[in-house]
C-alpha cells in the first residue's frame, strides 16, 4: 500500500460484520465479517479498505488536535486486549474511541474503495472479492437495516458504490490468469471460529 506506516490487526469479539481501523496503523476486525466473508478474498477486501483509509490519512486529516490525544490516552493494553490469542476486546468501538475516527465522508469511502482495489490486487487477490462482500453487506443493509445500524452508518454500502467498483476493477486493473481466491488457512481459521462459537453457546462458556 501507500501507508507509511507498520500495521497492527486485532480481532474482535462480535457479531457486527465489520472493520474499521485507526490512526498509525491499528486495523481491527470482528469476528463477525469472519463468519460473513466465505472466501479469502472478501476478507482481503475489507483490509484493503480500512488500510488505505490508514494511507490516505483520512482520520487525521478530520481530527482536531483534541480529539488524537483523547484516543492516545486510550491504554494500549486496552486497545490490544486479549494476546496470543487473537480474541481482543469485546466492544471494540466503544473504547472511547472518538466518533471521527470511526465515520468517514463519502469522498473517502469511495477514495478507499478506489485504494483498497488496487492494493487487494497487489497482493494477489481477486479483486471482485470487494464486490462480493460489498454484496452481502448490501444485502443485510436490506434485510436488517435496525440491527445492523451502526455498521452501516460507518460504512454505507448502496448499488451505485458497488457499480462504480466494478467498473473500476474493469478500467484500472488488468485481468489475470489467476488469482488468490481462498486458502486451506483462511478456510481452517474460519471453520474453527465458528466451532468455537457453536460450543459456547451449547456450554454456555
Amino acid at each position: 500500500s501507500d501507508a507509511k506506516v507498520p500495521f497492527t490487526f486485532v480481532i474482535i469479539e462480535g457479531e457486527t460484520p465489520n472493520a474499521f481501523a485507526l490512526p498509525g496503523g491499528y486495523v481491527f476486525v470482528y469476528t463477525g465479517l469472519l463468519k460473513l466473508a466465505e472466501e479469502e478474498d472478501e476478507v482481503a477486501a475489507a483490509l484493503a479498505h480500512e488500510i488505505a483509509h490508514v494511507a490516505a490519512r483520512h482520520m487525521t486529516k478530520q481530527a482536531t488536535k483534541s480529539e488524537i490525544v483523547n484516543l492516545a490516552s486510550i491504554p494500549i493494553g486496552v486497545i490490544l486486549g486479549g494476546g496470543l490469542g487473537g480474541i481482543a476486546a469485546r466492544q471494540g468501538a466503544n473504547l472511547g474511541i472518538p466518533a471521527v475516527f470511526l465515520h468517514f465522508t463519502r469522498k473517502d469511502e469511495s477514495e478507499a474503495d478506489y485504494l483498497g482495489l488496487q492494493y487487494m490486487y497487489a497482493a494477489g487477490y481477486d479483486p471482485n472479492g470487494a464486490i462480493s462482500i460489498f454484496e452481502k453487506i448490501e444485502s443485510l443493509q436490506k434485510n436488517k437495516p435496525g440491527t445492523l445500524a451502526r455498521i452501516f452508518s460507518t460504512h454505507p454500502m448502496d448499488a451505485d458504490r458497488i457499480q462504480k467498483a466494478e467498473k473500476e476493477i474493469g478500467r484500472i486493473l488488468p485481468a489475470r490468469d489467476e488469482y488468490v481466491v481462498n486458502t486451506s488457512e483462511y478456510r481452517g481459521i474460519r471453520e474453527r471460529l465458528i466451532m468455537l462459537e457453536a460450543r459456547r453457546r451449547t456450554t454456555g462458556n
